[in-house]
């Protein structure tokens, strides 16, 4: 796996679950629970074209990916909050080795009403 330097993680975004709430109309609404973010600086992760071209018409067509230092509590239940927006996180590649330096490669898609 790639070693970053501490300078790439130049991005922070808030990890964390959603809760549902009731409207004042009794309809159902999902928001980001401020409650249970963690606060977490990552890096970006470029894909290659001939990656880019290989994900065109699959699942992950329209994702993108980050870097975070390995984090024990992070699981794929949860979203992630950038920039007002929020990421559903579809796959964390976990770095399981015995490094000192671990990281993460999570996989993210902007979330859509319903889904």
């Amino acid at each position: 796996m790639k070693t970053y330097k501490p300078n790439d993680f130049n991005h922070k975004c808030q990890i964390g679950r959603l809760k549902t709430e009731t409207t004042s109309t009794g309809g159902k609404i999902e928001k980001f629970d401020e409650n249970t973010a963690h606060e977490v600086w990552f890096a970006s992760k470029l894909r290659t074209i001939a990656l880019q071209f290989q994900l065109l018409g699959t699942q992950y067509e329209d994702t993108f990916e980050i870097v975070v230092r390995h984090q024990s509590w992070l699981r794929e239940k949860l979203v992630v909050k950038f920039k007002g927006e929020l990421y559903s996180i579809l796959n964390i590649s976990s770095d399981e080795t015995s490094k000192i330096q671990r990281f993460d490669i999570i996989t993210l898609r902007k979330k859509t009403k319903g889904k």
